[in-house]
Formats: C-alpha cells, structure tokens, sequence
C-alpha cells in the first residue's frame, strides 16, 4: 500500500499518520495496514507519488484490486483530481499505553489530491485531515493535518524536482521509542527539499538537499511535560548514483550527511553531525519476486562535551514474493541510528522485522495480516543514566472489501505487546501511575470510505 511516509534520520518529512490502521488517507486509498512511519533509507527513493518526493507503488493483491477498482480521477483542465473521505469506528484497550485507558475510537478523514496530466513537466498538491476522538478520555482526542506541494522540470535529460510539506502531528504513547508519553504530545514539521537527477547513459547521479524543522509540544493532559527540548532542525546533503543493470534492475550507492541543530538552550548539547554510506540493489523486474536491500554503516557526533558517539551497521531490506496473482508476502526490515521522540532519549538504535501477506479471497473482497517484532536501544541525555530497551510484537488481521469504484469497506484487529527495561529512574507521566515498563493494548476498527 501506498504511505506517504516521512524519514525523520534520512531528511524524508512526508508524513504519515503514526497510528493509522485502515486509511492511507493522503493516497486517497483504503489499505488493510498503514504502519509508523518507518525512517528507512529505501523510502527516500519511493515515499509518494507528489514530484519533489519520488514514486512507490509496490506489485501486490492488494494494491492491483486496489487500482483496478479505482476511479480514474476528476480531470479538471490539465489536472487528476482525487477527493477521498472516510470514517472509521472501533475500541481500543490502551489508548495511553496504561491500565484503565480503553476508550472508543472514532476517526474521520478526508483528503485531496492534485495532480497534472502533463507530458514532460509535472505539479503536484495533497492535503489530508483525520480527526480521532476517544469519547472515554476526551483529552487523549486530536487533529493530525498535512499539506504539501511539488514539481518538477525536464532540463535537457535530466529532471529537477523540487517540495515543501507542512504537517502537525502526534506522538503517541504506544508507538516504539516515545518514553515519557502518556497523552498525545503534539509536533510540527515543516519540510523543504530539492533534488537533481541526471543521466549518462545507464549511469545516473542524484544530488539533493533537504531542510527540515521540528517544533515539539506539551501534552494537554496528565503530567503536561513539555518536549520543547526535542525542537530541532536537520539540514540534509545526499549523493546517490545509480547504475541500471537492466531495465528495472539497479545498482544504487548513496553517500549522506547531516547536522542537527536544537533550538532549546538545555538541549543544545544534543545537536549532532551524522554521516551514512550505503550500497543496495534495487531488483524489481520481475513480476514474482522484486526486492530491494541496502547495507551499509552510519555514525553521529554529539556536540556536547563528554558525550560519546554512535556507530552502528545499518541494514534495510524490502522484499515483495507474489507467487501467484492471488497471493502476495512482503518483508521489510530495518536497522539504523533515529532520531529520538522523546526528551529521555538522545537517539535511538531500532531494528525492526515485519512480515504481511494478503490474499485474494474473491474479485472484490481480499484477506490480509502481519506481525512485527522490533526493539530500540534509547540512550538518555543524561551524562550518568543507562539505556533502556523497549520490545515490541505486534500482529494483526484485516478484510477489506471493494464495493464498488468508489466506496471500500474494512475489518480491522491488531494487538501489541510491549516491554521496557532499564535506563533512567521511575519517572511519573500521568495521572494513572508511573513510568510504563510494559502493556498490552487490542484494538478492532470498521471503516467505511468513499474516493475518486
């Protein structure tokens, strides 16, 4: 399925929504899963379908019923346009991540997509809302909102391309690596990028730039900490080359560096410089098995005295095995230095495996499922303090039926588990206790939408 996801380590801050279970809402497509945003290298190179921001549309069941039903679009004077609006209702056992916080959960969204029909030269422009109310604990409510724009130029054989998007957003309180959280804390981003790709024959470099500035909350509940301390801006240089081995097939190098500004006084210590190296082949002709791996190594410098740096492999693997046209397994893995979403970590270790399948039960109805297991090594911005690991595994199930060209229905049930160990003292974030080490939390969700 298709996310417009943002890269929070590789500069990529196309957000998407961190929570969302049914609706890839600025796609303006129903998807049986919409994962966190996964800050994976890879996705720089396929996170949208706006210029400015690359192109995804992995082969899959659901994603080739998905298009065959979909409505081509509202063609306006050169334009697709694409409207989509959703509602969704559903339970959640653990909304703050803490016993006694089950609530319903009620979500409306709706977006807009435009893009031009051009032949060479392209403009794109999306807009997405999605409004969740958890009527049991009305402060745990929020609006998640994005709006974003870009373009790109044919110059001789080669292709400028260039977009801005503005996003405020959520961190959840059980979502990995968000220590700290118990209501939503809110966050904004705003994200500038520019990038040239340029052709010599079946070699292709690929220089960009990108800019980007988080501005961070204070939860409107429970403890009221605020995670100002996390405001920062990233400032993004890559180099990538490209090298085709075959149509479809590639050779990919890419070569990226970093530095991270906080704007609060106590954190300014916590600004970084970061550099990555990374080779990867990009295999997606053949229309059963595509995949893309990358590994490489990547290694951060804090600016503060005495703090110690981090190094660390990073390896990154999507794979796409469509045995038949019924049946579709995906794998995506990750590990790599992210940056931290909450003010009790400086920057965070993550690996994670995930594994979905979908199957196409008949023409219009398709049956999908996934489990996950990942974890993330937190160190603290404390001198003295340790590290605390958080484990998460997570499973779910979904039924999605087409009902027509415009209107979709879903089934949704997904757990997670989740265990903390380690690191700073008890620390109190809510009025239900203290610092989480480990929950449960269950949720099930019916979604209907209608899109273009």
């Amino acid at each position: 399925m298709s996310n417009l996801a943002r890269i929070r380590s590789g500069g990529i801050a196309l957000q998407s929504f961190q929570k969302c279970v049914l609706v890839s809402l600025f796609a303006g497509t129903v998807g049986t899963f919409c994962t966190q945003a996964h800050a994976q290298v890879i996705s720089q190179y396929f996170p949208s379908d706006l210029p400015g921001y690359g192109t995804s549309q992995n082969d899959s069941v659901f994603n080739r019923r998905l298009f065959e039903s979909m409505h081509s679009g509202i063609p306006v004077d050169g334009f697709i346009v694409r409207p989509s609006l959703s509602q969704t209702a559903g339970w959640s056992s653990t909304v703050l991540g803490t016993p006694g916080s089950a609530s319903e959960d009620v979500d409306t969204s709706a977006s807009l997509r435009l893009n031009s029909n051009w032949g060479r030269n392209s403009v794109g422009m999306s807009a997405g809302v999605l409004r969740r109310e958890y009527p049991e604990l009305s402060a745990a409510s929020y609006t998640n909102w994005n709006a974003s724009g870009g373009a790109s130029a044919t110059l001789g054989e080669g292709v400028l391309s260039g977009g801005y998007s503005h996003s405020i957003m959520h961190l959840g309180a059980t979502d990995l690596g968000n220590f700290g959280v118990s209501y939503p804390v809110p966050y904004t981003t705003d994200d500038y990028r520019l990038s040239m790709q340029q052709p010599l024959g079946r070699f292709a470099i690929i220089p960009s730039f990108s800019y980007d500035n988080y501005q961070f909350g204070a939860a409107p509940a429970g403890a009221q900490r605020d995670f100002g301390s996390l405001s920062h801006r990233l400032f993004t240089e890559t180099l990538s080359t490209r090298y085709e081995i075959s149509q479809g097939n590639a050779l990919v190098f890419i070569g990226r560096g970093s530095q991270a500004q906080f704007s609060d006084i106590a954190s300014v210590a916590n600004g970084y410089v970061d550099a990555g190296g990374f080779f990867g082949i990009d295999l997606r002709a053949d229309p059963v098995l595509q995949y893309r791996l990358l590994a490489g190594g990547e290694t951060r410098h804090f600016k503060g005295e005495g703090s110690q740096s981090v190094t660390t492999p990073t390896l990154e693997a999507d794979v796409n095995w469509m045995p038949t046209r019924l049946n579709t397994f995906m794998l995506t893995a990750r590990r790599g230095i992210y940056d931290p979403t909450s003010p009790f970590a400086r920057n965070q270790i993550v690996t994670d495996v995930r594994l979905e399948a979908a199957h196409e039960l008949r023409q219009d109805i398709t049956l999908s499922g996934f489990g996950e297991s990942a974890f993330t090594d937190a160190n603290y911005a404390g001198q003295t303090a340790g590290k605390r690991r958080q484990t998460q595994f997570k499973f779910g199930l979904a039924a999605t039926w087409f009902i027509n060209r415009y209107l979709t229905a879903s089934l949704t049930y997904s757990h997670v588990t989740s265990y903390t160990k380690g690191g700073a003292p008890i620390l109190p974030i809510d009025d239900f206790g203290f610092s989480r080490a480990t929950f449960t939390a269950n949720s099930v969700s019916f979604s209907i939408s209608l899109a273009q």
